[in-house]
């Protein structure tokens, strides 16, 4: 899943449009000023800063990678099915 800025925008308006503006949510947003090599001196160099074909061609590496994605939704089905439960037991004891 790459998108531009401009594209995630869009996405990020319709699901405002059809959840709500204050519906929770959970998102990691990487851009080119996350890719940087540290060079012999361990100081920071970014190969994308002006170079947005690189930016591009390292985000569709990443964005095709099947187990981002994979460890990203076990993660909501694992805190989906903790967090339920824990609410749950909650009301339970509540009444």
């Amino acid at each position: 899943m790459n998108y531009t800025l401009s594209q995630l925008q869009d996405r990020i308006s319709k699901m405002i449009q059809l959840q709500g503006e204050n519906a929770p949510c959970a998102a990691w947003i990487y851009t080119a000023e996350d890719c940087m090599i540290r060079d012999e001196n361990d100081e920071p160099t970014y190969p994308c800063e002006d170079n947005l074909e690189l930016a591009e061609r390292i985000f569709f590496d990443v964005g095709d990678c099947d187990h981002i994605y994979t460890c990203i939704q076990d993660a909501v089905d694992d805190a989906t099915e903790e967090q339920y439960m824990q609410l749950q037991q909650e009301l339970v004891e509540v009444a």
